[in-house]
Parts: C-alpha cells; structure tokens; sequence
C-alpha cells in the first residue's frame, strides 16, 4: 500500500465532527485575535498589515477555511459520491463552513487597501471589518448545519442532566457567534458611556436575541441559551485580562448582560411549551434593557434615567422580538430534508 494510499485511509477514519471540533476552535482563535487586533491599534497603532494580532487572527481563519474543505472531501468519501454528501446534508454544511472564511480572506487586502487611504479607522463598522464579520458569522453557521444533520434527535432533560459531546460542541460554536455579534457592537462593545437607553438596547438586544434563540431551538434542552451566554461571557472576561494586560483601561467595559435575555428565554421555553417562542422572542427585550440598567449600578456607568427606560421599552421590545423570531427561523433552516423527514411524528421541543 503506498504511502498516498495509507494517507487516504486514515483521513477516511476521521469523523465530520472532528473538522467541526477543529472549525470550532479556529474560530475562537480568532475571535481573540480581533480582540487583540482592536486594543493593538489603540495602544501601538498599525504599522503594517503583519502585525500580531492580524497573523493569529487569519491563522484562525485559514484553519478554518481548511476545516470546512477537509469536510467536504470527507463527506464526498463517506457517501461515495459528491451528489450523495449533499443529500444527507453534510456537504453543504461543510461548503457554507468553508465560504466564510473565504469571504474573510478576500476581505484581507480590501482592509489593508482601506487603512492606506483612509488610516487607522475610528470605529469597526468599516466594510472590510463589516465584511469580516458577516464571512465569520457564515463559517459558524455552516458548521452548526453540519453538527445538526449528524445529530437529528434531541433529548427533551435538562441540559444540566448531562450534556453529549455534540451538544457542547453546539453551545460553543453559538457562544463563538454571540461573541462576535457582540464584537459588531463597535464602540458600543468598548465604551460604557456610549451606551444609550434606546439604539444600544436595540442593537444589542437584537445582536443576542438570534443566536440565544437559535441555540435553545437548535438544541431543544433547558438551559441551553444560558449556557450560550455563559460561555460569551467567560470569553469577554478572558479578552478584558488581555486589553488589562496590554495598559489598555479605557477600554476595559464590561461584557454586555446577555445572561438575563438568555435566562428568560430558558424560563419561557421550559414553561410555556408550544407558545414558548412567542413569548421567550417578547421577554427578550425588556429583560435585556432591565438587566444592562441594573448592571450600569454595579460598574459605575452613566445611569440611565428611569424615564429613559421606560420610554425605549416598547420600542426595544418589538425589535428584539423580532431578532428572536429570526433566530427562530435559521435553526430551523439548518435541518436538511432527510433529517427533517425522520423528526416525522417526533413531539415538538419546547
């Protein structure tokens, strides 16, 4: 047996669960990586595209740009053909995983062109940095369409009851997506008092909404999107020890308090069943704005007057619902159709 063939057959023995695990952490990587990207440049500027920060961020993106092809050359040979890794839903999970780094990767040089004739951006919402996200947000949602077709059944306990390999592998891949939907925030991530008692809660009510409830949907156990939050929260603490660490205090804000939406939409699934949805998309708001008020006590923040609140409320409630809803709709989006044909008769998750 030559040594191509021997090759061959070993990566025939690997699983598409083993290049999500990979996928997984490159994503992290390079989550980390922007982090350090962003207080980079507000310590020591930029003085070329090789810096630090931006190598461990596209080592990260490569990685996974290579996960997502390994998977789909896996797929192909386990299914015998390329057509066959389709159906099953494997493939084009795989196919999605690997766009968006690629997406990623083309937005390289168009950032590198943007800072030379513009300079050091004054906000992340520039196209490129816009651009980058979206390719991330891509990449992770192919690779929880994989996980989903490989894992159609769902346990109905209590995720606290012991959790499967495959299901944490999914909470950490959702809280890779909440990290950086909160990452889109831009200055709103970095600066306290930028934080206002309407565009902030809507942006960033909105920003969570869709991942916590496309996890506890995706799922389908209790306390699933706490622990989505949970582990965005642990991520944000992790990269304020890294701003600390590099003298960096002005941007030393506070993780965003996403653990109050993500418990009270636990709560509405776990005790309202078929309404559930509805009712865990319209809690979502008011929990958020009512937890980030409090919070603002605890860190010191400029205090938002009651008034304020009060008034934003039906407004924040409506749109963030609204994120919630769509959060709804993509997990159901990730079901291909052979999986979607044996939940036949199964009950509805609640």
């Amino acid at each position: 047996m030559s040594r191509v063939t021997k090759l061959w057959s070993g990566f025939s023995g690997l699983s598409e669960q083993a290049f999500v695990a990979l996928g997984l952490g490159a994503i992290f990587t390079s989550l980390g990586g922007i982090y350090w990207d962003v207080t980079w440049h507000a310590t020591l500027g930029r003085e070329s595209f090789w810096i630090a920060p931006h190598l461990f961020v596209y080592s990260g993106v490569n990685v996974l740009l290579l996960s997502g092809l390994g998977g789909v050359a896996l797929a192909w040979r386990h299914a015998g053909s390329l057509r066959s890794s389709f159906a099953h839903g494997v493939g084009p999970g795989f196919v999605v995983a690997a766009l968006g780094p690629a997406i990623q990767i083309t937005a390289a040089p168009f950032d590198d062109l943007w800072h030379r004739l513009y300079g050091l951006d004054v906000t992340i919402w520039s196209p490129p940095h816009l651009m980058g996200i979206v390719g991330g947000m891509v990449g992770i949602y192919g690779l929880l369409a994989v996980l989903r077709a490989e894992v159609p059944t769902r346990d109905p306990r209590p995720l606290w009851r012991g959790a499967t390999a495959n299901e944490v592998i999914g909470i950490l891949l959702f809280g890779a997506a909440l990290s950086l939907s909160m990452f889109a925030l831009g200055e709103l991530d970095f600066h306290l008092e930028g934080r206002d008692a309407l565009f902030y809660p809507m942006l960033a009510g909105t920003l969570a909404a869709v991942p916590l409830m496309a996890a506890a949907r995706y799922v389908g156990r209790p306390g699933t999107a706490t622990a989505v939050a949970l582990t965005y929260t642990v991520f944000r603490l992790l990269v304020l020890l890294l701003i600390w660490g590099m003298d960096s205090a002005e941007h030393l804000t506070p993780p965003v308090f996403v653990l109050a939406p993500a418990l009270a939409i636990d709560l509405a699934l776990y005790l309202t069943r078929q309404r559930g949805v509805l009712v865990a998309a319209l809690l979502s708001g008011p929990v958020l704005l009512l937890g980030e008020w409090l919070s603002r006590a605890v860190f010191g923040g400029p205090a938002w007057e009651p008034l304020e609140v009060a008034t934003s409320l039906a407004v924040v409630t409506a749109v963030v619902a609204a994120g919630a809803l769509a959060g709804d709709r993509l997990q159901s989006s990730m079901v291909p159709q052979s999986v979607g044909d044996r939940k036949t008769g199964e009950e509805t998750p609640h």
